[in-house]
């Protein structure tokens, strides 16, 4: 069995609305190949706008939170 059978596999038991998300992510990096990255250039200016020069680090789970409240669903 491959290492894509096997996520494959991880992502069927999965919830239906767990697969779609993922099913999302995974045809927009497709559609986006080779393309460098995902995100666009607005949305880059966002960040780097708002990037603390402290050098002071976010953990992981503030950013995955505060991305989860900005784009809910």
């Amino acid at each position: 069995m491959t290492k894509l059978d096997l996520v494959l596999a991880r992502i069927r038991n999965l919830s239906a609305e767990e697969q779609e998300a993922l099913a999302a992510e995974i045809e927009l990096r497709l559609d986006n190949a080779g393309a460098g990255s995902a995100l666009s250039d607005e949305e880059w200016a966002e960040i780097e706008a708002t990037m603390d020069e402290s050098g002071e680090t976010i953990p992981h789970e503030v950013v995955v939170a505060e991305m989860r409240a900005k784009y809910p669903g």
